[in-house]
């Protein structure tokens, strides 16, 4: 078996997820019986794919996912500098070999990013008053980045080019309109050895989902991610993504672009701004001043323009603020038996010595 094409249409299927996939078919490799059934049929249909090797390989191991070693001659092309006296290079294997190489080939997609800050105060109260409905119900808690998510399908109904991908037909370069929203939903997964990896699974024709159904669909992959449990079928055909580094505090984020999406949208932690972080809780709030999240939109520039993707995060915003019966229609798919908050401009003026 010719391991290298086997490795190659690994990564070129699996994308994002490609390091998961070959830690999977390592141990498929030494007792095909330690993967699941559909993991399997996976690796049995990519090794129909790809011609035999002469002589035949021997099965994958560790090493053969590793970069080029240091010292290694100029056919190898080791990558970056040697490491200097007293540091020590620990090679890069399996998944993280593989991340590594998506990395570089991520280069290949020409992006641009473009940036908004939103407040959040509606989004707070809806969730707040969605949240209690379900924890009387015994239901679990809708997050933040469920009504995120949530608001990107919604805006792609008005914004259909930014689920459309770059590709190539007779050496020449094509627009790949996608008739269905596959969203994928970046995963953090903490290893049994405590190191941590990024999962990407995809919520199928997200679209055509009501907002119950999503929810469902949403902490279904999430859930299966975690426990290693995820389908090879839950990594393929993602269109665009969606990921949420503000759960570790980080405020803005361009993350990377793997080739077949249109874009990633990124979301930020949520706080008041900089300049008011240290003033009262009191203060703040008589000043009107609401906590705020920037979101980013890193779209392939061929096929995506800054004003597409400016006029995108727009609809998202507006959206998020309660406009077009966003949350009228969650709380409709949920039988919450209450009425949504609506955002409103603040008539508290009483700071500026007025009361009208």
């Amino acid at each position: 078996m010719n391991i290298d094409a086997v490795l190659e249409a690994i990564s070129e299927t699996f994308g994002d997820n490609a390091g998961f996939a070959l830690e999977l078919y390592t141990q498929y490799q030494t007792d095909p019986a330690s993967v699941g059934e559909s993991w399997q049929q996976a690796f049995v249909q990519l090794e129909g794919r790809v011609p035999a090797a002469t002589p035949p390989s021997e099965p994958v191991r560790a090493a053969d996912l590793a970069p080029a070693p240091v010292g290694a001659t100029p056919a190898m092309r080791p990558q970056g500098p040697a490491p200097r006296p007293g540091e020590e290079a620990v090679p890069l294997v399996g998944g993280s070999a593989t991340i590594a190489r998506n990395m570089e080939a991520s280069l290949g997609v020409p992006t641009a990013t473009s940036q908004r800050v939103i407040p959040v105060k509606t989004m707070e109260e809806n969730r707040r008053i969605l949240n209690r409905h379900r924890e009387v119900i015994g239901k679990s808690k809708v997050s933040f980045t469920h009504l995120v998510a949530w608001g990107i399908v919604r805006a792609l109904e008005k914004h259909p080019g930014m689920n459309d991908a770059y590709g190539e037909v007779g050496g020449r370069p094509v627009r790949i309109r996608k008739p269905q929203v596959h969203l994928g939903v970046a995963v953090d997964v903490t290893k049994r050895d405590g190191s941590r990896s990024l999962l990407v699974p995809n919520i199928k024709n997200a679209g055509s989902l009501d907002f119950a159904e999503f929810l469902a669909a949403f902490d279904d992959v999430v859930q299966k991610a975690r426990r290693g449990s995820i389908e090879p079928e839950a990594f393929l055909g993602t269109t665009i993504s969606v990921t949420n580094p503000g759960t570790l505090g980080t405020t803005a984020s361009s993350p990377r672009l793997m080739q077949g999406q249109g874009a990633i949208i990124a979301t930020g932690a949520m706080g008041y701004p900089p300049e008011f972080q240290a003033m009262p809780e009191k203060t703040v709030a008589s000043l009107g001043i609401a906590r705020v999240m920037s979101v980013t939109s890193t779209y392939d520039h061929r096929i995506v323009q800054g004003a597409q993707s400016g006029t995108f995060l727009a609809t998202l915003q507006d959206l998020l603020l309660g406009t077009d019966g966003f949350y009228e229609r969650i709380f409709l798919d949920l039988k919450i038996p209450h009425r949504p908050v609506a955002w409103e401009t603040d008539k508290n003026l009483s700071f500026l010595g007025s009361s009208s």
